[in-house]
């Protein structure tokens, strides 16, 4: 029944919202109308006349540098952790349990559980090497006889974006995490301690942990007609980045596997040594560093790493074109005082037990629309801050309530799913209706704990 619901949904996803790019043109002329109006109606700010405050703040937040730094955060996050599942070491620990399972039950939560994990050490991470075993379990089982149901292995694959937010590679907390941090001047520097590593966050990431491979167990077919196995044609493979040789000096180095895991472990124990002497922060630029150097290692060869992460760079256009557009949109938003003016009429509906709730479900729903997290807290983020001082809501509070509403709505909104599907073979509507099953749970489970720890 759930995953029918699902199904109506994606089908209706997939006739009415359109790409990316056009939600944030759409939301630019949205938010740019009515900062108008309400520079208009409120007279505030408008020394310079209506449109001129309007285009010094689009303008400001579009070539902001923070923004610009903030993107290329997201770009690295994103073809590290990509090249890091590519990496022989993990396609040798996917092929090795691969052929572990016996039942779709036993296959989908073995799944779930590893694009779980791999979710919370990195999002990148997880967007892919779930895919590869749900492939490579199809690949196993078709040579043994076994018919799995690969469409449910597919969104078991995809669950790793469900708990990314609470990992080691969360875009919010690392960010606000940082000196400096574009909303520093509202909220300060909040360190991990109190966001990913706090009791909060540990009982909501390890509940999922927990119940989201159990639900796909569950939903496992029964009977032999209902199962869907793979089509061997269809399924997708990662480019290889193996060795391509070439003479001189240079081309040995660049092909060594010693020379390029040396330089990796060199970069990874300084990362160690400064984190024991210097007190080195946990935010973004440490987590980019730190997956950067670890890819180097477990390529080995530099050669095949850059392959790895040219091939990831490909995912990374959307990023790039969308950030400025959103920290534009955060410019318009300031300059026109329209913050202010959501945070007031969020701060009359709410309490301070409440709000981490509406925060959850705000960003769920604005997720729909603006499918990066950090993109999304380039536009969101100063608004619940600001909403939640009014209530009095500790921010590392508001931060992990965002977090959780922004992994929740992955879940119907299949955006990040594009790498996954094209490895298996799979196409948007197979998956989401089993992970609507996943939205649905959280919708439950994670108010409720967020009500009880808050």
């Amino acid at each position: 029944m759930i995953a029918r619901i699902g199904l109506v949904l994606s089908r209706i996803s997939q006739r009415v919202v359109p790409d990316p790019f056009v939600l944030a043109l759409f939301l630019t002329v949205l938010v740019l109308l009515a900062g108008g109006l309400n520079l208009w109606l409120g007279d505030a700010g408008t020394e310079d006349g209506v449109v001129a405050t309007l285009w010094k703040g689009w303008l400001g937040g579009f070539s902001s540098l923070d923004g610009l730094s903030f993107a290329l955060q997201m770009c690295l996050i994103l073809v590290t952790g990509h090249a890091l599942a590519s990496s022989p070491p993990i396609q040798r620990f996917v092929k090795g349990i691969a052929v572990l399972p016996r039942t779709t039950a036993h296959a989908a939560c073995l799944v779930a559980i590893v694009a779980c994990v791999a979710g919370v050490i990195h999002w990148g991470l997880g967007a892919i090497v779930g895919a590869l075993l749900a492939r490579e379990i199809a690949r196993a089982a078709a040579a043994r006889g076994i018919r799995f149901h690969y469409p449910l292995l597919g969104g078991a694959a995809y669950t790793g974006l469900a708990v990314w937010h609470g990992g080691f590679s969360a875009s919010a907390p690392l960010k606000v995490a940082e000196e400096g941090h574009f909303l520093a001047d509202l909220v300060g520097t909040i360190s991990t301690r109190l966001t990913i590593f706090s009791p909060l966050n540990l009982l909501i990431t390890g509940t999922l942990l927990v119940v989201i491979p159990l639900f796909f167990a569950a939903m496992a077919p029964r009977r032999e007609a209902e199962l869907v196995p793979a089509d061997p044609e269809k399924l997708g493979r990662l480019p290889t980045s193996e060795d391509t040789g070439g003479s001189g000096f240079l081309n040995k180095l660049q092909g060594s596997r010693w020379v390029g895991a040396s330089i990796g472990l060199i970069g990874v124990g300084t990362l160690v040594v400064a984190a024991f002497r210097w007190d080195l922060g946990f935010d973004l630029n440490t987590v980019n560093v730190a997956f950067l150097w670890l890819g180097l290692v477990f390529h080995g060869r530099v050669r095949n790493y850059l392959v790895a992460i040219t091939d990831g760079a490909r995912g990374a256009g959307g990023i790039i074109l969308q950030f400025p557009f959103y920290f534009a949109i955060l410019g318009v938003m300031r300059s026109s005082g329209l913050i202010t003016l959501i945070s007031q009429a969020m701060s009359h509906g709410a309490t301070t037990q409440t709000f981490p709730v509406l925060a959850f479900l705000s960003a769920g729903f604005v997720n729909l629309f603006v499918p990066s997290g950090g993109g999304q807290w380039a536009v969101q983020g100063e608004i619940l801050l600001h909403t939640g001082s009014l209530l009095q809501v500790d921010p590392s509070t508001t931060v992990m309530a965002f977090a959780y509403g922004d992994a929740w709505t992955n879940m119907l909104q299949p955006f990040w799913a594009l790498p996954l599907l094209g490895i298996m073979g799979l196409k948007a509507r197979d998956i989401v209706g089993y992970t609507a099953v996943v939205f649905f749970a959280m919708l439950v489970l994670v108010p409720v704990l967020l009500l009880i720890m808050a």
